[in-house]
């Protein structure tokens, strides 16, 4: 008869061996320092990371990045970023009033735009605009502009 082994071993020695040693350590708890997740943790760790706006608008060849922006008095300008195709040309019109107004919309360097709070508070819309080197329309964007401050 022959008998399986491992080491010069039996292969069935080894078994039991690996298997006291499992209930063994299955006895010591757990020295790992982890802390057990509790009910009231979960919520925390279930949360989703923030996610894209899904309700921007924009049609054809242009992106604003993000689509709406909350101004407060502990974040008074916000930058967003405009995506178009390479040879395009992106302006921008607000209904937004200026520095007296909700806020102002500037362009910062190249595909940035800078929004800062106004002395009014409200909402407003800045729709940016991709145009070709011949001057046809090749999509808007729009940026949704809340003033909390």
């Amino acid at each position: 008869m022959s008998t399986l082994s491992f080491l010069g071993r039996p292969l069935v020695a080894g078994i039991a061996l690996l298997g006291a040693t499992a209930m063994l350590g299955g006895c010591a708890g757990s020295q790992s320092g982890v802390t057990p997740q509790t009910s009231a943790q979960a919520p925390l760790q279930a949360r989703s990371p923030i996610m894209p706006d899904k309700n921007c608008t924009s049609q054809g060849h242009i992106k604003v990045k993000p689509c709406s922006v909350t101004l407060t008095v502990s974040m008074p300008t916000a930058t967003v970023t405009t995506k178009t195709q390479k040879h395009d040309t992106v302006s921008e019109q607000d209904n937004c009033g200026g520095a007296s107004g909700i806020a102002t919309v500037a362009q910062g360097t190249s595909n940035t735009w800078i929004v800062t709070a106004g002395a009014t508070t409200g909402s407003c819309t800045a729709t940016f605009t991709a145009t070709n080197k011949h001057g046809k329309v090749k999509g808007t964007a729009d940026l949704s502009i809340t003033n909390t401050v």
